[in-house]
């Protein structure tokens, strides 16, 4: 019961008088004259002079504020903060994705609408994602592929191309028109198994039929492009992740469902915290028409 005493002295003291007080609290103003009178009782001391309808701070209930201040003083500063989260005026959002395109595309937006929101951003394997969002490293995670856990809630965002990429002097560079026949023993340079861009092709080359001599494999778009550039064999890289380089050719080849697709994800738990739910809501409603040229309903 002091902890309330002391609550209603500090408020009546800070904020200049019991009606006040009594709003800030939420209760009654007898109640506050209450809570007051009862600690001057228990210490039988006088903590404020009363005068009509105006108070004034005794020598005693003076020194008892600057105590009440450790107290209750970080109060305001508290509720500013809470109220900035819920209006989205501050915080903060990790975000761990597998590639870089979609998860910008949504931020452009994003922090357009949220300017004093702090984004964190990742990039890496959907298996480090996953267990990020278990383990509240991250919030928000873009992966290739639905997950697999119930435990997680995600929404479809985009899909993207898988396209063929050769150096301008290979002697596929100068067809017109490439299907996938075309590269039945093509040497390839090919991105890990794991990896979307390379399910969708080897499903697609299976799909046909087609048997290619993988020559390479690498974990790194970065490097696979200059294994492609130095003529070590024909590449393939999703249209998202794709960046036009001089000595390089995207080779004319549309194959129907040789795509990647991209899913925001977080936690099923979390799905319905404010800023998460923002970040959802902001993908949701981006133009699909500017989602690249191929953006599709899943």
């Amino acid at each position: 019961m002091i902890q309330k005493w002391l609550e209603a002295f500090h408020t009546v003291a800070t904020s200049g008088g019991f009606t006040r007080a009594a709003e800030i609290l939420h209760v009654g103003q007898p109640t506050i004259s209450t809570h007051v009178k009862s600690l001057e009782e228990y210490f039988q001391v006088e903590l404020f002079y009363r005068k009509g309808r105006s108070i004034e701070l005794t020598p005693t209930g003076a020194k008892l504020v600057t105590i009440t201040r450790g107290l209750y003083g970080h109060q305001d500063e508290a509720l500013k903060l809470l109220h900035a989260a819920r209006n989205l005026e501050s915080g903060q959002l990790l975000i761990n994705a597998v590639g870089p395109f979609d998860v910008m595309e949504v931020l452009d937006v994003f922090r357009s609408r949220y300017p004093s929101i702090s984004t964190n951003v990742t990039i890496g394997f959907e298996e480090e994602i996953l267990h990020g969002l278990e383990t509240f490293k991250y919030d928000i995670g873009v992966l290739g592929r639905k997950p697999s856990n119930p435990g997680f809630h995600f929404e479809f965002y985009n899909r993207h191309d898988v396209l063929v990429i050769a150096h301008v002097d290979h002697p596929l560079s100068r067809r017109k028109k490439l299907t996938l026949k075309d590269l039945r023993g093509c040497e390839m340079i090919l991105r890990p198994t794991f990896s979307t861009t390379r399910m969708a092709f080897d499903r697609a080359i299976s799909e046909s039929g087609v048997e290619v001599n993988t020559v390479m494999e690498i974990n790194s778009r970065e490097a696979a492009r200059e294994a492609v550039l130095r003529g070590f064999g024909v590449g393939i890289v999703s249209e998202s992740e794709h960046a036009p380089a001089p000595g390089i050719k995207v080779l004319p080849l549309r194959h129907k469902g040789m795509c990647t697709r991209a899913y925001i994800v977080c936690l099923k738990e979390r799905r319905n915290r404010h800023l998460i739910d923002a970040f959802f809501e902001t993908a949701r409603n981006i133009d699909p028409g500017s989602k690249g040229v191929n953006a599709l309903k899943n």
